[in-house]
């Protein structure tokens, strides 16, 4: 129902009710979001030209998140309540498509308590990405993204940081769930949760400043682990053959993952600057990630044997009428099942550079320049050789923008375009029928706003 429910109902029903409990409260709005109506220059509607997980994002569709954060009133002594609540719409646009509809989730829904009996301590509890340091170019966290329905609970120092995490994650598929109709003596027939396989994420963090200066200077380490278990299940299907009905069972063992990794980087770096370096491995169903269906099994249907390592790079630095920020990854993946030599395994890597030029108050021009590859551990299917797809980006943008910052001053308004150079191999990991496949130079055209105003959570 909560999903159903309109943004103004859901906004006014939120707002009145914690208005009702606790008059003195604050209410707080905050929003992350853009919009950019985009072209090909070939007739069509500007779409993103990449080959790894996490591309440039200046080609990203309209996304727009509303947080409605409600901080509780409370005496000097008492603990700090905080109600979070995340909205998130999607790519539906009505002056687009026409249709009155909207691309919903609730990214945060949870209470945090802190300052609770030992000052330090910090819970909470509900639904929450809980995040750490991103990769801006490529909107990608590379250490510690987790998307978790559970609690934690935290000890926050002035310079040290220790967080637990414990959830849970239940993907809509058939493999987590699946519901039968059944016989029933009451009513004829009745859903049952025939398979439920909820899977149990566990997890750590320990964040460090060092050597902090009244400049606002500190180096930053970070470390990350994370544990994952999934119980066992079956699934079955029905099919008829030659008007004779069978029933087929596939049965899901039980499987673990893990995921450990560290971060270390400075902040403070003059004017807005950072750079940070980030390293992680993973193994089993952690290699996939906790919103993604494990593929590429054991002959026991297991992920044991998966693995992935990713290191990666964040910077920004500002000076004079000037900034640039970078953005880089290196990942290798291989997935659990015995061929070593396919192309679901392999390296991707992708860099990414943008300098701002500031030209005068409020405007400015940009420039990114990127490149991404893949090195498949198999080879073509169509010409049985092996293959490096590459791309090659060059994006030019004026744009306009508010605060001190050439990098990160929001809100933007941008008018940019790209223009990606894809390789032979590349153009080819483009399914049939996909223009995509058949332009050497491909172009993306689009006026775009991105902003935000972020509310304080930890």
């Amino acid at each position: 129902m909560l999903l159903r429910m309109t943004l103004p109902t859901l906004f006014l029903c939120v707002t009145t009710a914690l208005s009702a409990a606790d008059g003195e409260g604050a209410f707080v709005f905050g929003s992350y979001g853009r919009v950019q109506p985009s072209t090909d220059l070939e007739g069509g509607s500007g779409r993103h030209t990449n080959i790894v997980s996490h591309g440039s994002r200046l080609e990203e569709k309209s996304y727009v998140e509303l947080d409605f954060v409600y901080d509780f009133a409370n005496k000097p002594e008492e603990p700090d309540f905080q109600f979070v609540s995340t909205l998130a719409f999607g790519e539906s646009l009505f002056h687009e498509t026409g249709v009155f509809t909207t691309l919903e989730a609730i990214r945060n829904l949870f209470v945090r308590v802190e300052h609770l009996i030992y000052r330090p301590l910090t819970l909470w509890a509900g639904s929450r990405m809980y995040r750490g340091d991103d990769i801006y170019l490529l909107d990608f966290w590379p250490l510690d993204e987790v998307n978790i329905y559970g609690a934690g609970a935290g000890l926050h120092y002035a310079d040290t940081a220790i967080d637990l995490h414990l959830g849970l994650n239940r993907l809509e598929t058939d493999w987590q769930v699946q519901r039968r109709e059944v016989p029933s003596e009451m009513f004829g027939t009745e859903t049952v949760e025939w398979m439920d396989r909820q899977r149990i994420i566990t997890g750590a963090k320990a964040t460090h400043l060092f050597l902090r200066t009244k400049t606002g200077f500190a180096l930053k380490a970070k470390l990350f682990a994370e544990l994952q278990s999934i119980g066992s299940g079956t699934r079955v299907s029905e099919h008829t053959i030659n008007a004779v009905s069978e029933t087929d069972t596939v049965r899901y063992p039980a499987d673990l993952g893990w995921s450990v990794g560290a971060q270390f980087g400075a902040i403070g770096l003059g004017k807005n600057g950072f750079a940070h370096l980030f390293v992680k491995y993973s193994g089993g169903l952690a290699a996939y990630g906790t919103l993604s269906e494990p593929f590429g099994y054991d002959i026991n249907r297991k992920t044991t044997a998966a693995r992935e390592f990713l290191i990666a790079l964040a910077g920004n630095v500002e000076f004079w009428r000037m900034s640039t920020m970078l953005g880089s990854y290196a990942r290798s993946f291989t997935d659990a099942d015995p061929n070593k030599y396919d192309n679901d395994d392999g390296w991707e890597f992708i860099i990414a550079v943008r300098p701002h030029l500031k030209i005068a108050d409020a405007l400015a021009l940009g420039m990114e320049i990127s490149h991404q590859l893949r090195r498949p551990n198999g080879i073509a299917r169509d010409t049985a050789q092996e293959t490096l797809p590459m791309i090659t980006k060059v994006s030019v943008f004026p744009l306009v923008f508010a605060g001190d910052s050439l990098s990160l001053g929001r809100p933007q308004l941008r008018l940019v375009y790209t223009a990606s150079f894809v390789n032979a191999d590349a153009r080819a990991l483009f399914p049939e029928g996909d223009k995509r496949r058949e332009r050497k130079i491909q172009h993306f055209l689009g006026i775009g706003a991105e902003w935000w105003f972020n509310t304080e959570y930890r």
